[in-house]
């Protein structure tokens, strides 16, 4: 709970305010604030003393203050005070909020309701509090008709509970807006710091005024150095006017699909010198007359007329190929790259040096005459930048330096596609600019839910062709259903992928039967229904899982119907312990059998095992003959029938595998668990020395540490240390060690060996 104080202090209130946007000297606090530099200094002092504000430097003049973790209390405190002293609950019908403080541009707002994004429109004239209604009015003559916006400083709006006075969740919006609704709604409300965007243009609102909602679409101006310059970079909050800043601009941005945004942003009007992978763009030749440039970073004390000799020579070298020391040097800092005689309006900077990134800048600089794009990823050339960033021409320049005059900067949020603007006086725009990143040249569509890489993106642009719906897709972070519904026609596959989970069960529907049903492990499958299930489950070996489960937990809601789906005959079949109801399945089974080892060996014993084996030939000759020599057939049993089947004759069987180099052969690839499949049957070591002759394979190791168990066994040792399992040996002694509960060895041999345990 925090308590109610109000900051008498005017002067206190507005530098604790501006502290809270980042930290500043006294003479930053005095120009900022319009305060006299002796009372921002005394303000200062008191705040300090008091515990609000802290000094970087004990002494020294020129130190910066910083708001502490009290002043942030004591602003907030204050904010609630105001709220508490100005708020008669409920408030008018239809207030979007209400003004609680103000100091020129700098505002203090309460909020009834959540405020649509950073970005707020506020009217310029104050609702009727006595006629506000809600949205199924015609209106009144008190309310505006013209707004202006002002920008959210800070994280966003801080909920109170007014009866509490404690931090409380946002209100949720009543699902019918009817002014019953609207009084009922909890007692909560949100303080939003903000700044009006246009400080030239006045703001008649008062404190204690309640304001309305900006309507739906309605975008009000912007200030005119955001709205006048030559290109756009994006709209202002998430979908306001286009952002067209009057000046350069320095992004301080890393992430490599920022950095395509913005530079796509511009490429069609600009000069554009970047890496051409942010493009997809394949590699492009280079001018030649960016070597002059080159050449004169090599040889900065060379005139002109030199410089241009050298590039006569260098240009003829370049097309007979030549090699000397000058060429080799070029090729150092232009790896590979191809150079034409034609000028160009992009400058592809991929596997450039510094030297040549200095160069191609130089060059943009010399013969453009638009606008100039620059993604500068070498080192801080601080001379060069700066006369790039003083040029009029200057339009973006992308690098980490801290530090230009360029009046715009931009920085990335922690969502692709979301920019914070930077203006002068520490105002901050939000900008969301359209993700129209082309496809990378390496990119890969996913061929399976496995390999499936989704971006963080909320938003996408429609898709040209297959593979750039795929992709744009991917980038999804969590589903587009507006997106999805767009482009199910015509690229089905994208559009499932784009599907957010709320909606998988319906498009799957419409679409499945268009989709690799590989790709319904996409989505959550225990939300779909009985039909939808068991047609998965015919293709999807997870969805059978879950069926199975489903109708174990509840057979009746299966049995009760007349099954008629291979998938749910499969999971009765598998459910026989659960369900205590006769039905013939089998049949129905036989027309798509699924998991037919595990269906055939539940059901070994039974009278329906006669029809059941039908459906594999090689259980069929298992359950037909009781003399089984042939070692093809025996190789084919062993690979395809559950060991469990044929255990009475392994001893056998092994002794007619083993007899023959194809037998040894097949047997060192076939992973089975030997010692959970012989400990119990009639065999000494020596029955199995033709395992030396065996070539290494998983079978191999398997029965190596069936014949040095049997020896070990035999010569009364304790066994070595398996391969298939550390234990696998002790299947073969007396008394067995207690295995762990848990292994990451072959399960079957360590079940064996917890039953060979608690004999």
């Amino acid at each position: 709970m925090v308590r109610s104080n109000r900051i008498r202090s005017t002067y206190q209130r507005r530098i604790l305010d501006w502290l809270a946007d980042g930290g500043g000297t006294v003479t930053e606090v005095s120009q900022a604030l319009g305060i006299r530099i002796p009372h921002a200094s005394a303000a200062l002092k008191k705040l300090r003393e008091s515990g609000d504000v802290a000094r970087d430097h004990v002494s020294q003049r020129g130190s910066r203050y910083r708001l502490s973790s009290q002043g942030l209390t004591r602003l907030e405190s204050d904010g609630l005070s105001r709220l508490n002293e100005l708020v008669r609950w409920p408030p008018p019908p239809g207030a979007a909020g209400i003004v609680l403080a103000r100091e020129g541009p700098m505002l203090l707002l309460g909020y009834a309701s959540m405020p649509a994004g950073p970005l707020l429109g506020l009217p310029e004239r104050p609702m009727n509090e006595e006629s506000g209604v809600m949205e199924d009015s015609t209106g009144n003559q008190g309310e505006s008709d013209t707004w202006i916006w002002a920008v959210q400083r800070g994280d966003g709006p801080v909920w109170w509970d007014l009866d509490s006075s404690r931090r409380a969740q946002p209100p949720e919006e009543p699902s019918s807006l009817t002014l019953a609704a609207w009084m009922e709604r909890p007692k909560v409300m949100g303080i939003v710091r903000a700044r009006i965007l246009d400080e030239t243009n006045p703001w008649p609102l008062g404190v204690g005024s309640w304001f309305k909602t900006l309507p739906t679409g309605y975008w009000p101006e912007l200030p005119q150095v955001l709205r006048d310059g030559d290109a756009a970079i994006g709209r202002a909050g998430n979908s306001g006017p286009l952002v067209s800043p009057r000046g350069g601009m320095h992004a301080r941005i890393g992430r490599r699909t920022d950095r395509s945004l913005l530079i796509n942003s511009f490429v069609e009007e600009s000069f554009t010198v970047a890496d051409g992978d942010l493009l997809a763009r394949p590699e492009s030749a280079l001018p030649k007359g960016l070597l002059k440039h080159w050449l004169k970073i090599i040889h900065p004390r060379l005139n002109q007329h030199s410089i241009n000799e050298r590039f006569e020579r260098l240009s003829k070298d370049i097309d007979s190929s030549s090699s000397n020391a000058l060429t080799r040097k070029l090729l150092n800092d232009f790896p590979g790259r191809v150079w034409k005689n034609q000028k160009t309006k992009f400058i592809d900077t991929r596997s450039l040096s510094q030297r040549g990134g200095e160069a191609a800048l130089r060059y943009a600089i010399e013969v453009s005459e638009d606008s100039i794009v620059l993604d500068w990823r070498w080192n801080e050339n601080v001379e060069l930048l700066n006369r790039f960033s003083s040029d009029t021409r200057c339009k973006l320049l992308i690098s980490e330096s801290s530090q230009t005059n360029l009046p715009f900067i931009l920085t990335s949020t922690n969502e692709t596609g979301k920019f914070k603007l930077e203006i002068p006086g520490r105002l901050y725009l939000p900008i969301s600019i359209k993700q129209d990143e082309s496809v990378p040249e390496d990119w890969k569509a996913p061929k399976s839910p496995s390999e499936l890489v989704r971006g963080n993106s909320n938003t996408i642009s429609n898709a040209d062709n297959e593979l750039d719906a795929m992709w744009k897709a991917c980038m999804l972070q969590s589903g587009n259903d507006v997106w999805a519904d767009r482009h199910e026609k015509e690229y089905p596959l994208a559009s499932w992928i784009a599907t957010s989970k709320e909606n998988q069960v319906a498009r799957w529907r419409r679409i499945g039967n268009q989709i690799d049903p590989v790709w319904a492990g996409l989505a959550d499958m225990t939300i779909f229904d009985d039909d939808d299930l068991a047609d998965l489950a015919l293709v999807d070996d997870k969805a059978l899982s879950i069926l199975i489960a489903r109708i174990r937990n509840n057979p009746l809601r299966i049995l009760s119907k007349t099954v008629t789906n291979p998938a749910i005959a499969t999971a009765i079949l598998l459910s026989t312990e659960w369900i205590d109801i006769d039905a013939d399945v089998i049949d129905c089974w036989l027309t798509n059998p699924l998991r037919v080892s595990d269906v055939l060996r539940r059901n070994w014993g039974k009278s329906e095992i006669g029809r059941l084996v039908d459906a594999c030939q090689h259980h069929s000759v298992l359950f037909n003959n009781s003399k089984i020599h042939d070692r093809i057939q025996i190789l084919a049993i062993m690979e395809d029938v559950h060991y469990s089947l044929w255990k009475e004759h392994s001893v056998e069987w092994l002794s007619i595998c083993l007899g023959s180099t194809i037998g040894r052969n097949a047997l060192s690839m076939l992973d089975l668990p030997w010692p959970a499949i012989v400990y119990e049957q009639n065999l000494d070591s020596g029955d199995l020395v033709l395992i030396h002759h065996m070539p290494d394979g998983i079978g191999t190791d398997s029965l190596k540490d069936v014949m040095e168990g049997l020896e070990a066994r035999e010569n009364n040792r304790p066994p070595s240390q398996g391969r298939t399992h550390p234990l696998a040996g002790w299947l073969f002694q007396e008394l067995v060690p207690q295995p762990e509960l848990d292994t990451e060895y072959d399960l079957d041999i360590h079940i064996a060996l917890h039953r060979r345990f608690e004999q």
